[in-house]
């Protein structure tokens, strides 16, 4: 019985502390890090603050843990875009897997764009920043794999791929400033332009990586090379 009570009580614990993390993302994805304090955090749990601070330490500990899950969420899906790490994925044109990672991430990114907002440039306290770097390294380590097969599959010459990864993830990270950015006019911030704003970019990496340039289709309906 004693077991059984202790289980119980962690299973509660870890539920208890999950719906912390998940208020704490609702209110970054609605408005940003600087309004996930730790009584909003608190009131949208449906919780005491008190109740907050028997699971996490300081806000610090918090804010950590809200990035490390929101933005957990975002690498799980450009992951399972590109094949990250499968045993299948060489069957995929690196070229591809390297526009896929492009499209899943900006299409997320536009479609939460004050999450991605705080996510990728909002400014935070320490314990965010060590997450944020923690991330990059994970993005560039997906990028990595992506480029070493590119190499493999002979699309790709030889090249510093130490260098080049952290630099498309670099690229990537600041190309999207504007974008994510406050249309000014609504008229530019409809799917056409995401569409728009996806196809520029994804040329763009895949230039930096080093890939042959590809046809596209233009908009009058043409084939133009990139």
């Amino acid at each position: 019985m004693a077991y059984r009570s202790t289980e119980r009580t962690e299973q509660h614990r870890a539920a208890r502390h999950a719906s912390l993390v998940t208020a704490g993302v609702a209110i970054v994805a609605e408005d940003g890090f600087a309004s996930a304090t730790v009584a909003r955090v608190a009131s949208r749990a449906g919780v005491s603050t008190g109740t907050v601070y028997t699971y996490f330490p300081d806000k610090l500990a918090l804010s950590e843990a809200i990035f490390h899950r929101a933005a957990g969420i975002e690498l799980d899906a450009v992951r399972t875009a590109v094949g990250f790490n499968s045993a299948d994925r060489r069957s995929i044109p690196a070229a591809d897997r390297l526009e896929a990672l492009v499209r899943t991430f900006g299409d997320r990114a536009l479609r939460g764009r004050t999450l991605a907002m705080a996510l990728l440039f909002e400014p935070a306290d320490v314990a965010v920043e060590r997450e944020r770097l923690a991330f990059r390294r994970a993005y560039t380590e997906t990028v990595t794999e992506i480029l070493a097969d590119g190499f493999a599959e002979g699309s790709l010459p030889e090249q510093r791929v130490d260098l080049i990864a952290p630099a498309i993830v670099g690229a990537l990270g600041e190309a999207f400033i504007r974008p994510l950015s406050p249309p000014v006019d609504p008229q530019h911030s409809g799917p056409a332009e995401v569409t728009a704003v996806l196809d520029e970019i994804v040329v763009a990496s895949q230039r930096l990586a080093g890939f042959s340039p590809r046809p596209r289709q233009h908009p009058g309906g043409n084939l133009v090379t990139d």
